[in-house]
């Protein structure tokens, strides 16, 4: 057997490499593949491999291919390969022969120069590359001397052409310190490579067309590791975005021409700070929450309304005529965020990436009812293919299917379609995979059949498993429907499906069944514990107690819940039994972070779930009241805690009343301290005692605490009418419009944290901020000597409370006042 040497040194229930029987040629005049392969075993190298007689013939090259002809390349002959390899890309698990990851560096075409068969017998094979980044002509001479075993030695050598180059091709490994060097270019004629006398004339003139985009593989879990980073998987369509002589064009990701589609994003990118570029992206249509909704970007694009779709960019392919796809992802990230910061557009968005633990943040998207994750490796350049660099991990069981037939509609679908029949292709042949007949709108219905009729044959196009029955209708295979699903059952059949669109910008033939693979192979060992760091951690219970959260201090995990415990007796009584509103930063403070008000499926033994009718209907929220309730809030690193101005067990009648002083540009500090001071003033006219901490944000905010008799439309009157009292007396320094244009150099009295639903950072919490800045109670003496609303950093605080013989908030509980100007309202209501 040609394969049985490969066969026997890998072990296929635990490497991913293909195992396939050798196929041959299907004619003289199929094309012969060639393929390079980065191969980061036990060392850096390259393995070389022509397509010949059913399998490919293999070698591997320690340093690379060079375009140089005077330089020789080692290659040592190795086993013969299946043809299937030459696809391959993936993880080779550690104990496995080979073990490491392997890229595809380059592939393409080859053509013999004479008799091949003759040229491997004699030893001097001669061939002519057509590739990505090799070209031309090329040579490989048997040496007389062995390899290691029965293996032979060989010298890869470029032969003199218009291709040969002395420009290097690839990294190489120093053998002596293990680092490897980045640089690595495209064979370019040597004509053109003469000409060349700096970077800047080496850029491109001209840029390429469509380039085929990276895909990212499905798997079981996010991979963790300092090497990745996670960014949030969008419902939307892929958007390979050209910008070029003040031209845009914008592809799908199968290369059709979609600029008429995205009007407003193509006239957008005309401003771009580039004299030529390729994005990568997703255009998505965002709801309230931020989440995209695929079925509402199918209805703008049929609206032919594109103002409310948003280009998430998160790849730079090229930009000012440079290739930019053999740079690593950090360094490619890094200069596509610097031109979209400088651009600064509502519209094009640079799509964010969190570092390190994939884990928690997958569980945050799934918990923010996003689409899932897709974790990418910071060290890889762009492949034009599907392979492990980028892998995604999915919340809900999601994608395409091929629409092979429909059923008759029944009742308000009599005359329509009832049900569409699904399938998938499997080597060539497609499986009906079950229906979907639930997820459509009345348009989308009509909108369907109209597409469905003219495709009917009378001929099943299911190879496998195909349905039958009366109602039964075939049709040619060529639609693609996006449709989500609770699982499948043992015989391959869709349960609870859903639809949501068609998808006009994936080819039929490409849809197969996804298979959810391991990254058991690529998850980085986590770093070792001291053995009092280990104690403190069992102590509290945390996973990943290490993570930094705050980057520029390097405050941890367990910094932050050490903190929350430590002084939870001065914390709780401010939070405890009030409906929380949690800032989550999964990845820390500057990364990427969102609010979770309700709470969903199981939650935590220290949190009380309690229940609010809102006009959507019932909502859990989350409240607390132990030390432990705290510890599971910084283990779901859930450290900016916001409230209600109300407890738990009487939703409509708030206790407390909270004003923000929110400074709008160019306001010193000291004016804020003013505005507390002046609404304070009015307070005690009112003879309502009132409270005030610095926010850690950018203001203070002052808390009034209040009997809990009254409704929050007489809270939030009140407080409105606090606001405009201030307005009027000094309208040239504060204002109760929250509009920053109409705001100018005033202080935004926000008064708005007082209706129903509102909520306000608690005295303690910790802000979500570059800074560790706590929102801090101070006595009303404190803060006329205070420097700025975020100097009580988390070492600050800690300091501060260590020291604080008085808890300038002792009274605060005790004080059940009752409003005064409200005694009219408060008689009718009591």
């Amino acid at each position: 057997m040609p394969l049985r040497e490969y066969n026997k040194k890998r072990n296929f229930r635990e490497t991913p490499e293909p195992k396939h029987a050798p196929k041959k040629s299907k004619s003289k005049d199929h094309p012969l593949m060639f393929v390079v392969q980065e191969h980061h075993a036990s060392r850096l190298h390259y393995d070389f491999r022509l397509e010949y007689n059913g399998v490919l013939k293999s070698w591997a090259v320690p340093k690379g291919p060079s375009n140089d002809p005077t330089v020789k390349r080692l290659a040592v002959e190795t086993e013969d390969h299946p043809l299937s390899y030459g696809n391959f890309e993936g993880v080779i698990p550690e104990g496995n022969y080979g073990a490491g990851r392997v890229y595809i560096w380059d592939t393409g075409t080859w053509e013999p120069i004479g008799n091949p068969r003759e040229g491997l017998k004699k030893g001097h094979l001669e061939f002519k590359l057509k590739g990505k980044h090799l070209h031309g002509q090329w040579m490989l001479i048997k040496t007389s001397r062995p390899a290691s075993g029965d293996k032979s030695q060989w010298l890869l050598v470029k032969r003199t052409d218009a291709y040969a180059n002395t420009e290097p091709l690839v990294p190489i490994e120093d053998p002596n310190t293990g680092k490897v060097s980045k640089r690595r270019k495209t064979a370019e004629p040597a004509a053109a490579a003469k000409k060349v006398t700096s970077k800047k004339k080496a850029r491109v003139k001209k840029l390429p067309g469509f380039i085929s985009p990276q895909l990212a593989e499905l798997v079981k879990e996010p991979p963790e590791g300092e090497s990745w980073v996670h960014e949030t998987k969008f419902d939307g369509y892929r958007t390979q975005a050209h910008i070029e002589g003040g031209k845009v064009t914008l592809y799908t990701r199968n290369g059709l021409n979609w600029s008429q589609k995205y009007p407003t994003i193509a006239s957008e990118l005309k401003d771009l700070p580039v004299s030529n570029a390729i994005l990568d992206g997703e255009v998505v249509w965002l709801d309230d929450q931020g989440r995209s909704d695929f079925q509402k970007l199918q209805n703008s694009l049929k609206a032919k309304e594109s103002r409310r779709l948003i280009y998430y960019v998160f790849d730079l392919l090229y930009v000012d005529g440079v290739d930019c796809r053999s740079f690593p992802l950090k360094e490619r990230k890094h200069r596509l965020e610097k031109i979209l910061a400088e651009f600064d557009n509502r519209i094009i968005r640079y799509s964010e990436h969190v570092d390190g633990s994939g884990a928690d943040l997958f569980e945050a998207a799934c918990n923010y009812q996003l689409e899932g994750l897709v974790s990418k490796d910071l060290d890889a350049p762009y492949r034009s293919s599907r392979n492990s660099g980028w892998v995604k991990t999915k919340c809900k069981l999601h994608q395409e299917f091929v629409i092979g037939g429909y059923t008759v509609g029944e009742g308000s679908r009599n005359g329509g379609f009832g049900a569409l029949l699904l399938g998938a292709y499997e080597d060539g042949k497609l499986r009906y995979v079950g229906k979907v007949g639930t997820g459509f709108t009345e348009r989308s219905l009509m909108d369907i059949h109209k597409k469905l009729k003219p495709r009917e044959m009378t001929k099943s196009p299911f190879d496998i498993a195909s349905p039958k029955g009366r109602g039964v209708h075939y049709i040619k295979p060529g639609l693609v429907a996006e449709v989500s699903f609770g699982q499948w059952t043992s015989d391959k059949i869709l349960r609870t499906a859903v639809f949501h669109g068609l998808r006009e910008d994936k080819p039929a033939k490409e849809i197969h069944i996804e298979n959810k693979k391991s990254l058991k192979s690529v998850i980085v060992p986590k770093k070792k514990v001291s053995p009092k760091q280990k104690a403190d951690n069992e102590k509290l219970a945390l996973t990943n107690p290490d993570k930094i959260l705050y980057r520029k201090e390097k405050i941890t995990k367990l910094q932050i819940a050490r903190y929350y415990q430590d002084f939870a007796e001065v914390i709780l009584p401010h939070i405890a039994n009030r409906p929380l509103a949690l800032l989550r930063c999964p990845e820390g403070s500057e990364k990427t972070c969102f609010f979770q008000k309700h709470i969903a499926g199981k939650v935590p033994l220290e949190f009380i779930p309690v229940t609010i009718v809102e006009r959507s209907g019932p909502k859990a929220y989350l409240t607390i009241d132990s030390k432990e309730g705290l510890l599971s809030l910084s283990q779901m690193n859930a450290f900016e805690l916001h409230a209600w101005n109300c407890h738990s067990d009487a939703i409509e009648n708030p206790d407390q009343i909270v004003m923000d002083f929110d400074p709008g540009p160019g306001v010193h500090w000291k004016q804020v301290i003013e505005a507390a001071f002046s609404l304070k003033e009015i307070l005690d006219g009112l003879q309502l005692k009132s409270f005030v901490k610095v926010s850690g944000g950018k203001g203070v905010h002052v808390h009034i605490p209040v009997a809990p008799i009254y409704s929050w439309d007489q809270i939030k009157t009140f407080s409105h009418t606090l606001g405009k009292e201030m307005a009027s007396r000094n309208p040239d320094r504060y204002t109760v419009n929250m509009a920053k244009k109409v705001r100018g150099k005033r202080i935004f009295v926000d008064y708005l944290r007082n209706g129903r639903g509102a909520t306000a950072v608690v005295p303690y919490s910790l802000r979500a901020r570059a800074k560790s800045a706590v929102a801090m109670p101070i006595t009303w003496e404190e803060l006329k000597t205070i420097e700025g609303p975020d100097v009580f950093t988390l070492e600050n605080a800690i300091k501060h409370l260590s020291k604080r013989k008085v808890d300038p908030w002792k009274d605060f509980f005790k004080k059940e006042q009752r409003i005064n100007i409200l005694k009219p309202v408060v008689s009718s209501a009591a």
